[in-house]
């Protein structure tokens, strides 16, 4: 198993848009795990190790981003996960509690890749 501070976990509805992500982080050398809603999101968080960051869109269906940091934020193995916002949904500002930062879609790649070393950093 990879260290943990390589790990990410991308949550995200849209299929090409996990995808892309995925394969993009995977280029930067990360571990990806993936999940299409935040339900699926939090199983998969409460099932191992926490990843070093989480990539996370907020709205989606199931389960949204807004209630999946809250979940995490309640949660005291989690409460300190790193989390970078990936959304349609506005800016840092109304953002969760936690976010270490936001990235407006269209995703800027290169403004994902600077928060995610980061955070990556800071593990």
């Amino acid at each position: 198993m990879s260290e943990v501070r390589n790990r990410v976990l991308v949550v995200e509805d849209h299929a090409d848009s996990r995808e892309l992500l995925a394969e993009f982080l995977e280029a930067l050398g990360y571990e990806v795990e993936v999940a299409g809603h935040g339900l699926e999101a939090l199983e998969r968080l409460r099932g191992a190790s926490p990843p070093a960051v989480m990539v996370l869109d907020l709205m989606m269906p199931v389960m949204s981003g807004w209630e999946l940091m809250r979940h995490v934020r309640e949660d005291p193995a989690l409460r300190s996960l790193p989390v970078v916002v990936v959304s349609g949904a506005g800016d840092a500002h109304g953002l969760p509690e936690g976010i270490l930062g936001a990235v407006p879609k269209p995703v800027d790649l290169n403004a994902l890749q600077s928060f995610l070393e980061e955070a990556t950093r800071r593990r």
